[in-house]
This record gives C-alpha cells, structure tokens and sequence, in this order.
C-alpha cells in the first residue's frame, strides 16, 4: 500500500490533478447547451471517481486542487471555487466508499451487479451532495437565485451522474487494458467500425436546425451501432461510448445537430435523455454478454473437473477389480489342493461375484443391499477356504439397505480385513460387518481380530486404503471420513482392528445409477 505522504502519492495527485484540470477545461465549452454553470455531461466526475477506485482515499488531493485550478482559470468567483472543490471530493470519496467498502465493487466491470452498483450507489448518492453544495456556493457568490436553487442542484447533479456513468467505465478500461499490455492492440475491423461511427455522428449532428428534418434518422443510427458492439466488443465498448456522447454533446453545444431547441433547459433534457439511454443501454447489454461469457467458461471448468474425476473414479475401480480377483482366486486354490468339490463350489460362486462386482463398478452409485450382497458371498467363499478358523457376521440397522453408496467401497474394507486380519494369522479370527445411521450420515464399519494392513517405508498406507481414502475425496471432498484403527477387543485381551467410513447420508441418499 502506498503511503498518504509519500512522494509516489504526490506524484499520482499531481498526474491525476492534471488531469481533472484538462476534463475541467474541456467540460466548460457544455456550459452553453443549458446557459448556466451546469453542463449536460461533466468528465472530470468520471475520472475522479475512476481515480480513487483505481488508487484508493489518498488520491483526493488530486480531485480538490484539479478542480480549484481549472474553476479559478475560468474565473470563478473563489467562494464557488472553493465549495466546488469540495463537493467534488466529496462526490468522489462517497461514491468510492459506497462502491468498494459497502457493496463489494469489482473494477473488471464484468457482471450485472458491478453496472448496479456503479448506477445506483456509485454515480447518484456523491454527486447530489455535490450538486447542492456547488448550488449553495453560487448563491453565496451572488450567480443564483434562492428561487433557482431547485433549478440548479438538478442540472449540476444530472451533468455530474452522466459524467461517472460515461467516464469512470471507460477509464477503468483504459487502464486494464494498459496492465494486460493491449491498450494499442487493434483489428483493422475495430478501425473500420470506429470510423464508421465517427463518420455517423459527424454527419448526423454537424448539420444546423435539424430538429424536424430528414437528418434525425441518421443520427439516431449510432443507437443500433452501439448496441452491436456491446456484444462484440464487450468491455471496450465505454470507448465508443465514450466518444459518441462526447462528439453529441459538443456539436449540440455549438448549435447543431437534432437535439437543439427554442428553449436551452429543453436542450438540455433532450440531451440527458439521450446519453442516459445511450449509458444505461450499453453498459447493462455489455456487462451481461460479459456475465454470460464467464458462466460459460464456469460451466465448462466444471465439466471437465467432473469428466477427470469420473476419470479417476474409474481408474481407481478398475486398479481395485484385480486384486480383488486375486485375492478370489487365492482363495480357490487353497481349495483345489485339498477339497475340489468345495473349489468347484467356490468357481461358480465366485463367477457370480464377478458377474455383479463388474456391473456394480460400471455405476456411479449401488444400493448398500447390494454391495451387501457381493460382501456376503465373498464371506461365504471365504469360510469355505478357512472353515471354522473364520467367523463371520454382518449386522445391517433397519432402513439402510436402500441407501445409495459409491460401488465396491464398503467390499474393500472387508477385503482387507480378510487380508490382514484372516490370512496373516495361523489361527484365523473374525470379521464383523455393520452399517449404522447416525443423525446426517451412514456409517460402515469393519472389525476384524488381527492387524492393520503393512506400511510403506515412509509409514504411508497401502494401496487399498489409499484408494479409498481418493475415492470417498473425489466424491464427497471433505464432507466424508475414513478412519483405521485398533481396540481391545470384548474379552480385553485380543486386539480388533476398526476401519470406518463416514458418508452424508443427504449424498448417500440422493446418488441415483
């Protein structure tokens, strides 16, 4: 953050003081539309505006003596000058703190909201105050009127509005354009348009007294134009914005164009009417092509973040059938040496297994009835391989079965259960199977007599617990839990390994196939 006092700041000021001071000065020629100190269009709102939403608060310095410069070369009375000074401070401060700190502002200019909020936060509220103390300053100079108060107030706050509804978008674009390094990169098809707008107003505006003539048409046609390039060029068209209503407003000040009537204050109207739908029109049509671009590109970040993780879903599955094979296979040929008509049984049991296991992997979500099912029959070849060495239960609560839940998941537990806590022991053990529900989520536990599964040498977990642990990530981020670990087991002496998995019962409900 830059220092208040601080010799970048007071270059900044100076740089950013020149510049409402050239606004200034080339906002006065507008005076003459309505004959008062009030112009229909008044930039250096604009950039004022621009500046602190660029810089921050420390750059109000540059706003009071920029505009005290430019009032005093017009030779105003030094009391407006003064309370001109302020009120223009103080437009921009409120402005910019309504904007930023109260509503969240965005400089980008890339939604809806960011139009609102610089529409109805940023560019009335500031420049009321404004246009009262600048009124107030007049009549205590002597150049109004208590009964031209009203008058006054409503042409100083119009001007100063349309001037940060034109200005302050285009000259943040401006320097967004200058820190992306593309404010000098053009198409010669933007030239062509440019051009072709340019030549529009000229022709459609230079004329004298074309009020009620053939002409009105043409100048009305940089409407239609405007409007196009709020969708093809988006955030830069506040350029041609821009410039349009600068080159409106200029040849109307001089005596030309449609808008000019008998009456200055009527010219005045029509040439707010004018720019404000002009303004409102552009910006809102720009800022929602803007939003619609972003939602598009959102949407398909999203498809592709859901496209990889299917992608690594299935990687992980398709990792995990084969050592689930393995370990089936391992099984029946425990049985083969010593018992064939118990391998056969096994075969057939077994060709069922995989039959449903690879059915049930090609689906986003199974019923837990079914994953139940592949678990009970993996258990039954197993008491067929290690008899009475293996005890086994499952234990499901009521309601559970019809809970939808990722395929082969709960399986793996118990396969690794079997694994590490069956196979790895002479005298075998149990494995107990359970589900629960617990206020918002299903639980599923394994216990198994034994140990945890080996370790790698950096103490990290196998393979198996590994892919649960990305599985239940991909799916449910951290809104799932997988926990491991050991208890004493009901006598107190032998020890019970304890994997559990934690699913939202909200998610586990509503996953469909």
């Amino acid at each position: 953050m830059i220092p208040f006092f601080s010799l970048r700041n007071a270059r900044d000021c100076f740089l950013g003081g020149l510049g409402i001071f050239a606004l200034c000065m080339i906002a006065q020629e507008f005076y003459k539309v309505s004959g008062t100190r009030a112009a229909p269009l008044w930039p250096s709102s604009g950039l004022a505006l621009a500046l602190l939403l660029l810089g921050g608060w420390r750059l109000f310095p540059a706003i009071t003596f920029g505009t005290i410069a430019a009032t005093q070369d017009f030779g105003d009375n030094l009391i407006f000058s003064i309370a001109g000074s302020l009120a223009n401070t103080l437009e921009s401060l409120t402005g910019w703190f309504l904007m930023t700190r109260v509503f969240g502002f965005s400089n980008a200019l890339s939604t809806i909201r960011d139009i609102l909020v610089l529409m109805l936060a940023g560019a009335p509220w500031g420049t009321m105050a404004s246009a009262i103390i600048c009124t107030l300053g007049l009549v205590a100079a002597g150049d109004v009127k208590p009964d031209g108060i009203p008058l006054s107030a409503l042409l100083f706050w119009t001007g100063n509005f349309l001037g940060i509804l034109i200005f302050t978008p285009l000259i943040l674009r401006v320097f967004q354009r200058w820190n992306e390094g593309s404010m000098l990169k053009t198409t010669p098809k933007d030239t062509i348009w440019t051009a072709v707008l340019v030549c529009i107003v000229v022709f459609g505006f230079a004329l004298k007294d074309t009020a009620h003539t053939g002409y009105i048409p043409i100048a009305y046609l940089s409407f239609p134009v405007l409007v196009w390039l709020s969708f093809a060029w988006r955030r830069d068209v506040t350029l041609p914005l821009g410039l349009v209503t600068t080159m409106m407003t200029a040849f109307t000040a001089t005596g030309h164009g449609p808008l000019l009537r008998s009456n200055p204050f009527a010219t005045y109207a029509e040439m707010t009417i004018f720019i404000s739908v002009y303004a409102i029109s552009c910006l809102v049509l720009m800022a929602a092509v803007e939003e619609g671009a972003a939602s598009t590109r959102l949407a398909l970040e999203n498809r592709l973040s859901s496209a990889r993780k299917e992608a690594e879903l299935r990687s992980i599955r398709t990792s995990l059938n084969p050592h689930f094979l393995f370990n089936s296979l391992n099984t029946i040929k425990a049985l083969v040496d010593n018992e064939a008509d118990k391998a056969q049984q096994a075969i057939v049991e077994l060709s069922q297994l995989l039959r449903a296991s690879l059915r049930m992997t090609r689906s986003e979500s199974v019923s837990l009835g079914e994953e139940l099912a592949v678990i009970r029959a993996y258990l039954d070849l197993q008491t067929m391989r290690f008899e009475s060495r293996l005890k086994a239960s499952v234990i499901v609560e009521p309601g559970t079965e019809q809970l939808r839940v990722p395929p082969m998941l709960f399986h793996h537990l118990v396969e690794n259960a079997s694994k590490h806590g069956i196979e790895s022991s002479a005298d075998g053990g149990m494995i107990r199977v359970e589900t629960r529900l617990e206020k918002d989520r299903l639980r599923l536990i394994v216990s198994n007599s034994g140990r945890i599964g080996p370790l790698s040498a950096e103490g990290s977990e196998g393979f198996g617990l590994h892919s649960i642990r990305e599985e239940l990530q991909a799916l449910y981020g951290d809104a799932a839990s997988f926990t491991i670990g050991t208890r004493q087991g009901e006598s107190g002496k032998n020890p019970m390994v304890v994997a559990e998995i934690a699913i939202p019962l909200e998610k586990a409900s509503s996953r469909v196939s």
